[in-house]
């Protein structure tokens, strides 16, 4: 989910960032996944590519080389030192703090500093909303349903929609919605000033669906980041399996070891120890019906922004995406086929993933920010890691360097070593 600061960012990215190059390919060419006509369930959904050139398959072996035995006390150090680094590049207000996970080859490390509320400080295990994260979760549950032939990549939304939704899906295509180049906006300003003054509201797709702004922009000409996207993506989900996204996630793209402290809000309810929003007292987890950072956030956009979880247990979900263990390795291609012409973020971005890291490395990943909780996730192929970043802080201005730039400190330990 992006919010009125991200925007602001976003904003500054379009001027500041005209001339972004691609990211790098990553290895041999290969077809991309999607298609318009569904084949039997058992085969892989494969189309000819419309790119001018054909995106080189993701290196998944990169990343099934990692390794979860402990680092050695050396590179802890080193990390730990780099999260410190990047904690104090936030310009903190209150109270909060930052927990950080590290995958590579070498080993596995995890680390926090700062609070998780007024009281004790963060652990490892503590929970925080990893808000858009979400998306890449969602993005992948989609690309196994276009592989197992339920969806075609370039299939009207709107075939895959109850056929009672009264909504102008304006002839978004899967693709479209997958890639925020679907036309239709989102109105978070009116809906993030009722998300903050009415906590315990649930809200319901057709409440969220009634706010959109009836304007809409070409399908598949521009590029508008808007969790309405995925509030449709969910939809589909749930309209094509018959079962709530949280079930189809947990038996599809969440199906794998180490993760149980991730979970799918509001469906599945966040636990102790949790870190609460911006280091406040745990009294705000009361106040928000028992989610992070509310039920109201939870149930609005679930799909665009509800999950929360630990750092590592967000880490291993990365660790086997990149690793082509949730979806295959030509889907992964398919997903991280970033457009060049998205200036606002580095590369460009593809579905559900851009790269978190920019100006620091390549990577394949996502950010979020939600009433006080930032996120990064990342992959990155060329120094064989997986980084995940949470933070509670509360920040005073999101500075592009922040934005983009926490990953850094880590960025550099890798190089060094």
């Amino acid at each position: 989910m992006i919010t009125k600061t991200e925007r602001v960012i976003v904003v500054a990215l379009v001027a500041a960032q005209a001339a972004c190059t691609s990211i790098p390919s990553h290895g041999e060419s290969s077809p991309p996944v999607g298609s318009t006509v569904a084949p039997p369930a058992s085969t892989t959904v494969v189309a000819p590519s419309t790119a001018a050139t054909v995106p080189e398959p993701f290196p998944t072996a990169t990343f099934a080389a990692i390794r979860e035995h402990p680092v050695s006390e050396e590179l802890a150090a080193q990390f730990q030192a780099a999260l410190e680094d990047a904690a104090a590049r936030e310009e903190m207000a209150e109270g909060g703090g930052m927990t950080a996970t590290v995958m590579t080859a070498e080993g596995t490390w995890s680390g926090t500093v700062g609070t998780a509320d007024d009281v004790r400080d963060l652990q490892v295990d503590d929970q925080f909303a990893i808000a858009s994260i979400t998306k890449s979760v969602v993005a992948a549950q989609v690309m196994l349903m276009v592989e197992a032939g339920e969806l075609g990549l370039d299939d009207l939304a709107a075939d895959h929609l109850p056929p009672d939704l009264e909504f102008d899906t304006n002839g978004a295509t899967i693709r479209h919605l997958l890639s925020h180049r679907s036309g239709i906006p989102d109105d978070y300003e009116v809906i993030h000033e009722t998300l903050q003054s009415d906590p315990l509201r649930v809200w319901t797709p057709a409440d969220v669906l009634e706010q959109i702004p009836t304007r809409r922009g070409v399908a598949g000409r521009s590029f508008e980041y808007s969790g309405t996207n995925y509030l449709l993506l969910g939809l589909v989900i749930e309209h094509e399996r018959g079962r709530p996204v949280a079930e189809v996630l947990r038996a599809g793209v969440l199906a794998i070891d180490g993760i149980e402290r991730l979970v799918f809000q509001p469906d599945e309810k966040p636990t102790e120890p949790m870190a609460m929003p911006r280091g406040r007292s745990t009294s705000v987890l009361e106040t928000g019906g028992g989610y992070l950072p509310s039920l109201a956030a939870a149930s609005a956009f679930p799909e665009a922004g509800g999950i929360a979880s630990d750092s590592p247990s967000l880490a291993r979900w990365w660790r086997a995406l990149c690793a082509g263990e949730i979806v295959s390795q030509a889907a992964l291609t398919e997903m991280s086929a970033f457009d060049s012409d998205v200036s606002i973020f580095d590369g460009g971005y593809g579905f559900g993933l851009f790269n978190p890291a920019y100006g620091h490395a390549n990577a394949v990943g996502h950010q979020g920010e939600l009433f006080g909780y930032m996120s990064w996730a990342a992959c990155l192929p060329e120094e064989g890691a997986v980084i995940v970043v949470l933070s509670n802080r509360v920040v005073q201005s999101i500075t592009i360097e922040l934005f983009f730039g926490t990953l850094g400190p880590f960025v550099d330990v890798l190089r060094s070593g």
